[in-house]
């Protein structure tokens, strides 16, 4: 038996990002639901500098298009680990490929070490759209302009843990490979 490295497998993997953001799916479903007679019909959907409404659609297919593009962004980010698995090996970029993707159980090993840290980013993800469409709803709510410089600052904050996320992803499978210990 090789000290190979190993990991938490499938489910066990994701089990609390992704429950963490079907909570934050629930919570903004019901926040939806809760304001739904007091938003306006034709609510503003886009704005511009400033955070001022540049561009309105009805409510209905504002939401709707919100819950395709908005969910199928997060379940993309959640499939990913499950894609890679599937795709044949000259397509896999990964540190140590050979390594990594000699065997079907480095593979697996691989693809469980990826698993996690997208699924901590589709948390993320989620959390952002979460608050974006809060924003959203105060805005139209209150008549009032999107908060655009607060949201600025999440931004920036989502886009740094995503990149330290990616780069100790990227970090952990160089560290973890040793080309050395081929068997």
């Amino acid at each position: 038996m090789t000290n190979e490295p190993t990991t938490r497998q499938g489910w066990g993997a994701i089990r609390g990002p992704l429950l963490l953001t079907l909570g934050i799916s629930v919570a903004l479903i019901l926040r939806v639901a809760l304001v739904w007679s007091e938003l306006p019909e034709n609510m503003a959907s886009h704005f511009g500098a400033g955070g001022r409404p540049n561009d309105y659609m009805s409510k209905v297919p504002f939401f709707w298009f919100l819950a395709v593009s908005a969910g199928g962004s997060i379940a993309l980010v959640f499939a990913a680990a499950t894609t890679l698995k599937r795709l044949p090996a000259r397509w896999i970029s990964i540190p140590n490929r050979d390594y990594w993707l000699a065997t079907d159980e480095r593979r697996e090993v691989a693809m469980n070490r990826i698993a996690a840290p997208m699924a901590w980013i589709g948390l993320l993800t989620a959390a952002l759209l979460a608050v974006a469409v809060e924003f959203t709803i105060k805005a139209n709510l209150q008549g009032t302009n999107f908060a655009n410089d607060v949201f600025i600052v999440m931004m920036v904050g989502y886009l740094l843990l995503v990149t330290a996320i990616t780069i100790w992803m990227i970090r952990d499978l160089a560290r973890l490979a040793n080309p050395s210990d081929e068997t």
